[in-house]
């Protein structure tokens, strides 16, 4: 057993119960070893409990910074974007139409206006990327051929395709969500691992544990209760 993991969790969209479980899972598994976790982004949106995600990682973040690193994802980004003062129509419906109705609920409000401005002042705040080592954490993914350094913010937010059918090693392992898989566990490749695995759909919140000095994951850790070993599938995602 390594004396130190890193847990890299998928996108949450919140599933309050399932986060709490995951993070309590991680924390038996990694035993006597010190943890930290990397969380990609998208807390809100779809799922019923936004409101406790954000409450929760806050509270989580603020008592030891250096053990949760949370990450922008793009629902969390337009939340950000539908809550000013100054929005337009286009970015309120953006965000309403993709999730935001359950977001809304979750907080007793019918305008993203009055969500805690303490709320949204932390998901202003996030970061787009952390880069540790031979690893690049990031909520969508990264433009190939463009330097890690020089990455747009829309395209760690938002990009797709390019992206997952590429094979191309990008100056990192990088582990990324955004696109749910379609088989409720993570897509593992040679350059790259997607833990969206669909938790606001019906399937799990999963985790991917890493060694200090390991570029790819030493397993995955689900919210079901299920811990297993993958291998890198060959090629890139059609």
């Amino acid at each position: 057993m390594p004396k130190r993991l890193t847990f890299a969790i998928g996108d949450v969209h919140g599933c309050f119960d399932e986060l709490r479980s995951l993070i309590r899972f991680c924390s038996k598994c990694a035993e006597d070893a010190d943890h930290d976790f990397v969380l990609l982004g998208d807390y809100v949106d779809r799922g019923p409990a936004s409101r406790e995600v954000i409450a929760y990682l806050m509270r989580e973040q603020a008592a030891a910074p250096s053990r949760f690193r949370c990450l922008r994802g793009n629902h969390d980004d337009m939340l950000v974007m539908a809550a000013k003062r100054d929005r337009s129509d286009a970015e309120l419906i953006q965000w309403w139409s993709n999730g935001g109705e359950a977001t809304l609920a979750a907080y007793g409000v019918d305008d993203p206006c009055d969500i805690p401005p303490d709320h949204l002042a932390w998901i202003k705040a996030l970061p787009l990327s952390f880069h540790d080592h031979d690893r690049f954490f990031v909520h969508a993914g990264v433009r190939p051929d463009v330097p890690l350094d020089a990455q747009s913010e829309r395209d760690m937010l938002w990009i797709r395709g390019p992206f997952l059918s590429s094979e191309d090693w990008h100056g990192a392992f990088v582990v990324h969500g955004h696109t749910p898989t379609d088989t409720s566990r993570p897509d593992l490749r040679s350059n790259r691992v997607n833990l969206d695995t669909g938790a606001c759909f019906g399937g799990p919140l999963t985790a991917a544990a890493f060694g200090p000095h390991d570029m790819r994951p030493l397993y995955f850790l689900a919210s079901d209760g299920l811990r297993f070993t993958l291998t890198p599938r060959r090629g890139g995602q059609t």
